[in-house]
């Protein structure tokens, strides 16, 4: 009996998984906060020179006529004339009847109406190209940390088990990041939110995988949706905390502070039973079955049989020519254990590696296109905690688009249809960045088809966790979620710059260039998309043969997803009978 069909019994989606399943979504809340928290503490208020014959009395809204004198201003881009924001903002005018202009020798002003103060306004970092980047390095630390947790994280659980990986993490993401609230320097800055990352994504990918295995096939597609649902809600209620901490150090200390609350995971969290099985720790998985069906009101049989998923030697999917009697001798056995656990099995056949490679493009251009809209929403017209609110609503959005379609049209055309909305949306505000008034009259269009993209490409990394979860067998499923997020994150090493495109490239045209290459790219992910394996309504794959008859799929054009899982299931089947004689 498959592990699928003990779920069933026991309840797809009990009162058990339910519980376990929460604390994978305070995980995701935990996550979200620390994803998005750079970009208010590492935001640049609007800025210029402080006028130095005023000294202290000079602020941000002080009466234009008494600062026009000293502060040049803009040549371009004042909507009103006279506002604060019409002057430049790193320079002063040179005095003694020239034209000439110095640099800001007295400091800076900044802008108090939506930070008290942020880590570059509190250094000064502003107003330097160096300095300017530096910022954007910082932001894209984490990002660094991103990408070697989303590597180690499918390492590390698939090995040590997914329940220490998701607490360990949890408090290095906190702990890390309240330690970086007492720096003053970028550079043990710029190391702490690395850990801040790192902790971030493997908290991340294995309380996805945490929240789904062991929830049965029917009720995987709405929690593999719904888990985002959670990462959206704590985004939203982020824009609630930053609005009233607007100091960066404050607003740290309470994100730090809330993945501290992991350490009761210690006492709630249980492993998961499919990696018990996958490692031949079977009573300990029979112990956890058990523990859930009283938890659920379910009584099993005393002679529940659990047996470790065998592998299939066969060289292909379509091969007819695999003998039985190797799959069930000693040495086959052995070499079934290492690949069940050997991720890079699925690179030896052609169909299973293009599979793989196509699923690391499509996380790669996703993580760029949807970490570039989150660090631009800085960057978009309006108040910033407006912007965000409507960019942490677009994302709820988008997580609903999969949940009510990927179970009706599929993982695939879900997907797809994602990626083409996002490009549609956001190629077409180089219109709006050329083309419209100058004094922002069209702000409204672009900020609305900016969040229609961050629909699209959320709902597609929606439809990617769970697609990349169903592609995969046992042994390997977390490395593989792991890994495509590792892809997804070498990309999002990009989105900062992507972001800030803006302040390198001084023109309408700069400013379009980040929501027209994102545009681009979803478009090219979203072709390449088609040819991915549809996953809707079978087994999760539970050995590498599993995992090679779902990619040669897509060969078959006359095989539908529900012939493939019938397929997988027999031989399972098969395989199982053939274990049990081989051990008589």
């Amino acid at each position: 009996m498959s592990l699928d069909d003990i779920i069933e019994k026991i309840g797809s989606f009990g009162r058990f998984q339910k519980i376990q399943y929460l604390l994978a979504c305070f995980a995701a809340v935990c996550c979200s906060w620390a994803a998005i928290v750079p970009v208010y503490i590492l935001n640049v208020p609007k800025h210029r020179c402080r006028v130095p014959r005023l000294g202290p009395a000079d602020h941000w809204g002080i009466n234009s006529s008494l600062i026009e004198a000293d502060v040049p201003l803009k040549k371009s881009g004042c909507a009103v004339p006279g506002a604060a924001d019409c002057f430049e903002a790193c320079r002063l005018n040179g005095g003694n009847g020239t034209n000439s202009t110095t640099g800001c020798s007295a400091g800076f002003v900044f802008d108090k109406s939506e930070f008290i103060d942020t880590f570059p306004s509190e250094l000064n970092y502003v107003c330097d190209a160096g300095r300017e980047v530096l910022v954007t390095t910082l932001v894209q630390s984490q990002l660094i940390g991103v990408l070697i947790g989303a590597w180690m994280s499918g390492i590390l659980s698939d090995r040590f088990g997914r329940k220490p990986v998701l607490i360990g993490s949890m408090l290095l993401m906190g702990l890390s990041g309240l330690a970086s609230t007492v720096s003053s320097d970028p550079y043990s800055f710029w190391v702490l939110r690395c850990l801040v990352g790192l902790g971030f994504a493997s908290s991340l990918t294995t309380g996805f995988v945490v929240g789904i295995e062991f929830i049965g096939p029917q009720a995987r597609i709405h929690a593999g949706i719904v888990i985002q649902y959670a990462y959206a809600v704590g985004l939203i209620l982020l824009v609630g905390v930053a609005h009233l901490l607007r100091y960066w150090r404050w607003l740290n200390i309470a994100v730090g502070a809330l993945p501290l609350f992991s350490i009761l995971l210690i006492w709630l969290l249980v492993e998961s039973p499919r990696w018990l099985i996958s490692r031949g720790r079977l009573a300990e998985a029979e112990a956890l079955i058990r523990k859930a069906a009283k938890v659920n009101g379910v009584e099993l049989p005393t002679d529940l049989e659990l047996r470790p998923p065998s592998e299939n030697v066969s060289k292909t999917p379509d091969s007819e020519s695999a003998d039985d009697s190797d799959r069930s001798s000693p040495t086959s056995s052995a070499a079934d254990s290492s690949e069940q656990t050997s991720f890079l099995r699925v690179f030896t056949n052609k169909q299973t590696a293009l599979m793989t490679m196509n699923m690391f493009l499509q996380w790669w251009v996703i993580a760029l296109v949807y970490y570039g809209l989150s660090l631009s929403s800085g960057n978009l017209p309006g108040d910033i905690y407006l912007t965000s609110f409507l960019n942490a609503l677009a994302e709820l959005i988008g997580y609903v688009v999969p949940h009510a379609l990927a179970g009706r049209l599929g993982r695939r055309v879900t997907h797809a249809g994602s990626m083409f909305l996002a490009a549609a949306a956001l190629c077409s505000t180089i219109f709006v960045e050329l083309f419209g008034p100058a004094d922002g009259g069209l702000d409204w269009l672009l900020v609305t088809l900016a969040m229609l993209g961050k629909i699209g490409i959320t709902s597609a990394f929606g439809v990617a966790y769970l697609w990349t979860a169903e592609m995969f067998h046992t042994g390997v499923r977390q490395m593989a979620v792991g890994s495509s997020s590792t892809a997804g994150r070498a990309g999002t090493l990009l989105a900062p710059f992507l972001a800030d495109m803006r302040k390198f490239i001084a023109s309408s045209f700069g400013a379009a260039l980040p929501l027209l290459i994102s545009g681009c790219l979803a478009l090219l992910a979203g072709l390449t998309s088609l040819l991915l394996p549809e996953t809707l309504g079978i087994e999760l794959p539970e050995t590498l043969e599993d995992c090679r008859r779902l990619a040669a799929w897509r060969s078959r054009a006359t095989v539908e997803p529900q012939d493939v899982g019938k397929e997988i299931k027999e031989q399972q089947a098969v395989d199982e009978n053939a274990n049990r004689d081989s051990a008589v």
